[in-house]
């Protein structure tokens, strides 16, 4: 019984911990974590080490309910000259995508015709490892 009390303590501590990471990554852009943490009472370095036993627990899900898959998106619409004027950067491909890729954890990459052909397993993995 005391084991199923610390799971549960463990389960509870992790998602304040959740909250509090929230609440800082969405603090005003003008403040620091370092101003944040001591608005909030905690130490900077108990902030990174909540970041990341957060992380792990999000990676631990992740990889019990499959991690990433491969999804395939039907081909837009061609856009009009003025979207893509207005929406395309110095660079990026202005062809539509053929491929998106996400995770369990809702990130996700399109990808174009002309990536790289090692690009697509270099985003698989990095979205394995990914919050």
């Amino acid at each position: 019984m005391a084991s199923q009390t610390s799971i549960v303590a463990k389960q509870v501590r992790l998602m304040e911990w959740a909250e509090q990471i929230r609440d800082c990554q969405n603090r005003p852009k003008e403040m620091d974590v370092a101003a944040w943490c001591a608005q909030h009472g905690i130490t900077k370095a108990n902030y990174y080490y909540r970041l990341k036993r957060v992380r792990k627990a999000c990676l631990d899900q992740l990889s019990d309910t499959g991690g990433s898959a491969f999804i395939e998106v039907p081909v837009p619409r061609r856009k009009s000259p003025e979207d893509v004027t207005l929406l395309s950067n110095p660079g990026c491909s202005t062809a539509a995508p053929v491929a998106c890729i996400r995770n369990a954890g809702g990130l996700s990459a399109e990808i174009f015709p002309d990536i790289s052909p090692e690009m697509p397993r270099c985003l698989v993995e990095a979205f394995g490892h990914a919050e």
